[in-house]
């Protein structure tokens, strides 16, 4: 199968095109890891398959809207709540 009918096979089944497909589960996984707080920024990077943390930024805030950083920042609960045991 040629790769363009690949992309028309896989588009029409799924509903997206195959590299849209990617970079949408790519930015899945990493805004989990982003909430979960377990990776530096140029780790998930590495693991999201990006080969540097600038191209991974880019990417990210494109679909995201925001950068890896305050993705990260605004997933996190307050300092002071957990503090508080609020």
């Amino acid at each position: 199968m040629s790769r363009s009918a690949f992309a028309q096979a896989f588009k029409s089944h799924v509903g997206v095109p195959p590299l849209e497909y990617l970079i949408q589960w790519r930015m899945s996984l990493a805004r989990d890891a982003l909430a979960r707080d377990t990776l530096s920024i140029s780790e998930l990077a590495r693991a999201t398959g990006y080969r540097s943390e600038s191209a991974f930024s880019t990417a990210f805030r494109r679909v995201v809207g925001s950068s890896p950083a305050q993705f990260r920042n605004q997933a996190r609960p307050p300092a002071h709540s957990a503090a508080n045991g609020s």
